[in-house]
């Protein structure tokens, strides 16, 4: 009874911690989207990258020192780095066009693309299950960009490109993660960010998309910006420690909420029937090929591992 009551405890703390995770991410989502309304989305990135070092510099203090940062297979870890700064680079101009719940609906792509490039990347098999899931997800994904319709915008492509790019972080966390901590690879795909983003604002710099010099209030909100993305991304990552990914992975949708209601209380943003409809396809295909690898006694990342290319 003592053991069913602990199993019963660990699973609510995973839950309480995916939750929370969730919240302060789709918080970061939103200051994003405030903030590129007055600087462009590369200097964001830079910036969120330069203050996202802190809290993993912390990190790296508490889990022994540098020694943790150091790799086995640097040209593995760059080319994860290269997408993972592709992710973000995507993600941040989305939210710079589209609405705060189109993006992060598209951006829910992510796990499809997992499925689908498991098998050329990890040479895995996809059965007809979870195969026809991706097509239905897909399907979703189409309902929300509405191609050939009057009102599609070619900037809707763009999450989904982000979330191809997050799909190949993930498939290459796994190939890495025998040899490298997970810190590492979060601090080189920071650091690459950060890198990006620097080289872009020096190339745009005195362009209309160059540097904006920060309002003194707003260096507060970039260095808030950092410390969420840290904060958010380890609540989500220790929440898997606590319970199996099939129980607090549905949680992550829950940003699909938060990202609604954030957009319409601070910009008035209503969600279209045809974005509701193909956000609820892709979510339950998420969540299908999410069951499908548990009960195939994979190893998942849960549908999306973060909501989408999370920054």
């Amino acid at each position: 009874m003592t053991g069913l009551s602990d199993d019963s405890g660990a699973i609510r703390r995973g839950i309480t911690l995916m939750i929370a995770g969730i919240f302060v991410v789709s918080v970061m989502d939103a200051l994003i989207k405030w903030l590129t309304a007055s600087y462009p989305s590369i200097q964001i990135v830079m910036l969120r990258c330069l203050f996202g070092l802190i809290p993993l510099f912390v990190i790296v203090c508490l889990q022994g020192g540098l020694a943790v940062l150091r790799t086995a297979r640097p040209g593995a870890q760059l080319l994860r780095s290269a997408f993972g700064a592709g992710a973000m680079l995507g993600f941040f101009y989305a939210l710079s066009v589209l609405g705060l719940a189109e993006t992060v609906t598209l951006a829910f792509s992510s796990p499809l693309f997992v499925t689908l490039l498991s098998v050329p990347v990890l040479g895995e098999r996809v059965g007809a299950r979870r195969l026809g899931a991706v097509i239905v997800g897909f399907i979703g994904v189409v309902i929300v960009v509405r191609p050939g319709a009057e009102i599609f915008k070619l900037d809707s492509l763009i999450p989904i490109a982000a979330s191809f790019c997050f799909a190949m972080t993930m498939l290459l966390a796994r190939r890495l993660s025998v040899t490298e901590t997970s810190v590492s690879m979060t601090f080189y795909t920071t650091l690459t960010g950060l890198s990006v983003g620097t080289a872009g604002v020096l190339w745009v710099v005195g362009t209309s998309s160059g540097w904006a010099e920060p309002q003194p209030a707003d260096w507060g909100l970039f260095l808030l910006l950092g410390l969420l993305g840290g904060v958010g991304q380890y609540l989500v990552t220790t929440s898997f420690r606590h319970a199996e990914a099939v129980v607090v992975a549905p949680f992550e949708y829950s940003a699909l909420i938060w990202a609604t209601l954030f957009g319409f209380v601070i910009w008035k943003e209503v969600p279209d029937g045809a974005t509701l409809l193909g956000g609820i396809i892709v979510i339950g295909a998420g969540l299908y090929i999410g069951y499908r690898e548990t009960r195939l006694g994979k190893k998942t990342e849960g549908p999306g591992a973060m909501p989408g290319p999370s920054p």
